[in-house]
């Protein structure tokens, strides 16, 4: 029988390191062929404020964000915004756009003394053209037809009149005033319904934006703007009249490969499509929100790491792509590949996902849940005891020991709701790093956060995963959990197929899940539970 393939031994790794290195700095890609990668040019779009800033010609630009207030105010985890967007560059000045949102959250202050369910919804089609492009004066004009919904009991479209046609035209003016250094005039038009069931709305609102970008290499961004209605209201104080307040918006842009960026920001404005982009959050428009939003740009001609690429990975270095039993992988599988697994076992406990890899160091996670439920945990704990949720999001991979970077480490992060009640929604983030000692032994560990209705818990994992014969493998987990809650702990086996596609595995915990939020909970007694995985690829190049 063929051994199963093992990279080299751990000493000849340092050497291997240092030219891997050496090998991707000499392909940096704003150095080579003298194109720039989509993300590495000053962003068209500030979350909310245009720039005349545009893709290059033939690049398809994905998004997805979300953001939302602060954990401690409003019911269960804050309001939260989830939206996406897909741009297409149709040529060198023309964009053409597909964006959307939906929020739906009860207000975190009553409104004409109300407090109730809202559906916020907007999806909107949108054309860019850049007519003057030239040094250092860039002038562009957008224009937005949006199909606009806003369901609520406080204007009394919960029942009618709720959903509507809107649209925007702005005309963003920017200006090269440094080698880094971008200045932007946005003055623009959104048109909503001047009213709901006869209660006074938006209306049209005239606005003009100011903001500035501040590049200082190829891989970071930051901004800063302002948008201030000058005719026309933008926010719904708590008595429901319509009034003026400026949108702030700051935040950073880092590239952590050529395709894939990561967005964090702080807001008060709810809207992210061009029409919406002006209104505050209600009431009064003086709540921060806090947003997070992932850039992918699958262009072929686009290299898909600053990094040199890594060698083609081994049984044993898929292994290891594989998440542990209540720790994350600072893997990520192989570009193009697809990876579904499912878990079962007593207390009713299962779970079924599905991860699929668009590109090097970007992996999107699916997740459908039924946690445990032995009776032990508090409600403040598992609020929903018994019912199953869905999960999304997906992680970034930092940094990759195969490639030659002295640790593996990536960033994660799953958002979601119950099935059966849909105001409750669950969050978690973690960001895993692990390092193998050699070809049989990896340890890693995990800071963790997770929120479930009013409740946040922090841990940090640890964990080691040691391969005791060809394919067999044992792991133990054990995270401490914050506020002096009992630690959660998993210890089992799994074996993996020779080419490291397919697993099986049997586990032993006192956690809630095996996804998410459930990992970071104890219940008193211990569960047992079967995991099956298999990877395919699917859609590799």
């Amino acid at each position: 029988m063929r051994p199963t393939p093992r990279r080299r031994p751990a000493a000849k790794r340092p050497a291997r390191a240092a030219a891997l290195i050496a090998a991707g700095l000499a392909v940096a890609p704003w150095a080579a062929g003298g194109e720039e990668a989509a993300l590495e040019v000053p962003a068209p779009r500030l979350v909310n404020s245009e720039t005349a800033n545009m893709l290059p010609r033939g690049t398809w630009s994905l998004q997805a964000g979300t953001h939302q207030t602060d954990f401690n105010t409003g019911g269960g985890t804050g309001n939260q915004v989830y939206y996406g967007a897909v741009d297409w560059a149709a040529g060198s000045n023309l964009t053409l756009g597909f964006s959307t949102l939906v929020q739906e959250d009860a207000n975190n202050k009553p409104i004409a003394g109300i407090t109730a369910a809202t559906r916020f919804l907007s999806a909107a089609f949108s054309a860019k053209y850049r007519f003057v492009d030239g040094e250092p004066l860039d002038v562009a004009a957008l224009a937005s037809v949006e199909a606009f919904s806003f369901r609520t009991a406080i204007f009394g479209t919960d029942v009618s009149e709720a959903d509507h046609v809107i649209g925007s035209l702005h005309l963003p003016i920017t200006y090269q005033a440094a080698p880094s250094l971008q200045l932007h005039l946005t003055p623009g038009v959104s048109v909503f319904p001047e009213d709901l069931n006869g209660i006074p709305y938006y209306g049209t609102i005239v606005s003009v934006g100011a903001g500035a970008t501040w590049q200082p290499n190829p891989r970071l961004q930051l901004y800063g703007t302002v948008n201030v209605p000058v005719e026309g209201g933008n926010t719904i104080d708590t008595t429901r009249a319509i009034t003026q307040v400026p949108v702030y918006t700051a935040g950073a842009r880092y590239n952590f490969t050529p395709k894939v960026a990561l967005e964090g920001y702080v807001t008060n404005g709810v809207g992210v499509t061009p029409a919406t982009g002006i209104i505050t959050f209600w009431p009064d428009g003086d709540e921060p929100l806090f947003g997070l939003k992932v850039h992918y740009t699958p262009n072929a001609r686009f290299p898909s790491t600053y990094r040199a690429a890594a060698p083609e990975p081994t049984a044993r270095d898929r292994q290891l792509q594989q998440d542990g039993f209540i720790l994350s992988s600072a893997g990520v599988i192989e570009p193009g590949e697809v990876r579904l697994a499912a878990a079962g076992g007593d207390q009713d406990a299962w779970s079924g996902a599905a991860a699929f890899s668009p590109d090097r160091d970007f992996q999107i996670d699916a997740v459908v849940e039924q946690p445990a439920d032995d009776g032990s945990v508090p409600a403040a704990l598992n609020p929903t005891p018994g019912k199953s949720r869905w999960m999304a999001g997906g992680r970034i991979r930092v940094l990759d020991q195969n490639a030659g970077d002295p640790v593996s480490f990536s960033m994660r992060v799953l958002g979601g709701r119950d099935f059966e009640n849909q105001s409750v929604g669950v969050l978690y983030v973690a960001a895993p790093l692990s390092y193998e000692f050699n070809d049989r032994l990896a340890l890693t560990a995990q800071p963790a956060a997770g929120a479930f209705g009013n409740t946040e818990v922090f841990g940090l994992g640890l964990g080691a995963n040691v391969e005791v014969a060809d394919g067999v493998q044992l792991i133990g987990e054990v995270t401490p959990v914050s506020d002096g809650q009992d630690a959660v702990w998993a210890a089992g086996a799994r074996y993996s197929s020779r080419d490291g596609r397919f697993s099986v595995d049997l586990s032993a915990t006192n956690a809630l899940g095996r996804n998410g939020y459930g990992t970071l909970v104890a219940q008193d007694s211990t569960r047992y539970s079967l995991g099956v995985s298999i990877t395919t690829g699917l859609f590799r190049r």
